[in-house]
């Protein structure tokens, strides 16, 4: 999650939006709520129970602690909080048509956070603005499906890459 461009925010929440951003995420009251967040049960619980991993053999101990531990390093409660009230920087759509590259996405089809077909910057929507956009869904994968089927996303980068490298040669 990142932070939220006002413009994508209705009116009637752009003050609740601010109080987050300004207030709660601020330097005073931020830093409480990162202790509270950077705990292992709270981790745990999201990843279990916010559907960010639809395969829950994932969520172990070796995953909990790749996590946590760069809560850990000077500095992580600075990057933290402006993940959240920070700028978010140019949308999908700002960006993808600057691009003069061929374009992977891999998404899970089951993502809570992004979901792949909604929200105000809808990834099924992308190659409206890049050319050579290619967007592959993986079934029954959350936010991580690089984790969950690592077989499957393996399979169609090194697909991917192929297809570019002969379409390369072809057009020498």
């Amino acid at each position: 999650m990142t932070g939220f461009r006002y413009s994508d925010v209705p009116m009637w929440a752009r003050p609740i939006l601010w109080f987050f951003q300004k207030i709660l995420l601020g330097p005073h009251v931020g830093s409480s709520f990162f202790s509270r967040f950077k705990t292992r049960a709270n981790i745990e619980s999201i990843l279990r129970h916010q559907g960010v991993y639809r395969n829950q053999t994932n969520v172990d101990d070796e995953l909990l602690e790749i996590l946590l531990r760069p809560a850990e390093d000077d500095g992580a409660e600075t990057v933290f909080l402006k993940t959240f009230a920070g700028d978010p920087g140019p949308t999908p759509e700002e960006i993808l048509p600057n691009l003069q590259c061929p374009v992977l996405a891999v998404w899970g089809g089951d993502d809570p956070w992004t979901p792949v077909d909604s929200g105000m910057h809808p990834g099924t929507k992308f190659s409206d603005y890049c050319e050579d956009f290619e967007l592959h869904t993986i079934p029954n994968c959350g936010h991580c499906p690089h984790d969950e089927a690592p077989d499957v996303v393996n399979a169609l980068i090194l697909s991917w890459m192929t297809n570019i490298n002969s379409r390369q040669r072809t057009a020498r």
